[in-house]
Order: structure tokens, then sequence, then C-alpha cells
């Protein structure tokens, strides 16, 4: 009876190796994909009388679209200084009013990208590390810096060219 018992046991597992190899292929759980939101390089803009350090974070509508943003991030943190010399960030009893800032900023910011690929604007006060920042309201977002982004894209555009020859 055990002799049985094995002799189906082992000739199930060998035809089921088979039959799960041949199924649906799983994506590879490596290759890269692009941040939802993009981490830009902390800035000093005007606030009242002086000016402050900000960092600002950039949601994508798509993750896609992060490449395209980053590489036009010169006209962006100009869209963002423009905005803020106009009007400048409030002051209210020695503290930043930020309320409405990230609305003001969208528009101008879509514009220097060219097509509507920013959804939203997240404002951190101060100076943020790159890569070490977390948005409040988004604790799973995927943030990176375009630094990351762009040499990313390098390496992939590279490896299909050796892949091509």
């Amino acid at each position: 009876m055990r002799w049985i018992i094995c002799v189906i046991g082992l000739s199930v597992a060998a035809m089921g190796g088979d039959v799960w190899a041949s199924g649906a292929k799983k994506k590879d759980a490596l290759a890269w994909k692009p941040p939802t939101h993009i981490q830009m390089v902390p800035m000093m803009v005007p606030a009242g009388r002086t000016t402050v350090p900000m960092t600002f974070f950039l949601e994508a509508t798509k993750r896609q679209k992060s490449e395209d943003i980053c590489k036009r991030m010169p006209r962006v943190r100009d869209a963002v200084l423009r905005v803020l010399s106009k009007k400048p960030i409030p002051v209210k009893n020695r503290r930043l009013v930020l309320g409405g800032l990230d609305t003001r900023m969208l528009k101008p910011i879509n514009k220097a990208v060219g097509h509507r690929y920013v959804k939203k604007v997240f404002i951190s006060k101060g100076a943020v590390r790159m890569g070490t920042g977390k948005i409040k309201f988004r604790p799973y977002a995927e943030i990176d810096g375009c630094v990351n982004i762009l040499r990313s894209e390098k390496e992939r555009e590279q490896a299909e060219r050796a892949a091509k020859k």
C-alpha cells in the first residue's frame, strides 16, 4: 500500500511540474517601474519679505509620464519661481500659509511641461534630502528624483541597443 501511494505521489509531482511550467508566465519582478511621484530639488522661494527652503513633490497622471516631466524639470523650476515671485507665500504670525498654493502652481507647471502630466503638487516645508522624502497624505507613494529616473532611462536604452545588435 505504501508503495502504491509513493508511486502515485511521485507521478503526480513529475507531471504537475510540467503543467505548472506551461501555465501563465509571471511578469519580471525586478523590472523597473517609474515612480508615481517626483521629488524636486529643494528650492529657496520667496515668502513674505524673505526666502525659505521648500521641497515640492509632483504627482504624475501616469507612471510613464514621469520621464517626460523630468526632461522638462528646468522649465518646471522656472514656472514655480515665476508664480512665487509674482505673489510670494503669505506669512501670518511668523508661520507660512500654504493653503491654496498647490492649486495656484498646478496650471503654470503643466504649461511648462507642455501637457497635463502633473495631477497634484505636494509641498513640504524645509529642504528634504533626495530619496528620503515622504508625503503626508500619500504614505505608500513611490518617490524618486529626476536624476535616478533619467539615469534608468539611459540604461534601458543602452540595453535595447545591445539587444538589437
